[in-house]
Parts: structure tokens; sequence; C-alpha cells
């Protein structure tokens, strides 16, 4: 039988409000496990204030939500 080694992951998701009234989402990929939401307020606000990302996009305008998403994942090795 296969081996079976659970992998968990997290990512914070943050959605920001585009000047054409769409959104975009910004993924930051396993944060630590303590990461406040402070810390991801400030984060935003960064991004918004420091025009960040937006050469070649749609401008941000406002942040609307973010959320820590966790996930496992179970891998197979079938060799």
């Amino acid at each position: 039988m296969a081996d079976v080694m659970g992998q968990a992951r997290s990512q914070v998701v943050i959605t920001f409000k585009l000047e054409s009234g769409k959104t975009w989402n910004f993924n930051v990929a396993n944060p630590k496990e303590d990461v406040s939401e402070d810390e991801i307020r400030e984060l935003a606000e960064h991004i918004l204030t420091h025009k960040m990302f937006e050469p070649g996009m749609d401008p941000i305008v406002s942040v609307l939500k973010a959320k820590v998403t966790a996930s496992e994942t179970d891998k197979f090795d079938l060799a």
C-alpha cells in the first residue's frame, strides 16, 4: 500500500476593491502560525497606501476583507 503523508498548509487572502469595481485577491502562502489581525491589516494598508501592484492593472482603491484559510493535503506515494 502507498504511504500517506499529511501536509498542512495555510494562506492569508486579502481582498481589495479596484477602481473598476472589480475585486482582486492578494495571497500570502504559509504565514506564521500566530499571524494576527493587526498584522494582516497593516500589510493590507501598506499595499493600499504605497500603491503596490498597480502598474499595468486597475488601481486599488480600498481593502474589503481578509481571511486565513487552512487545508491539509494527503500525498500518496504510488511508485
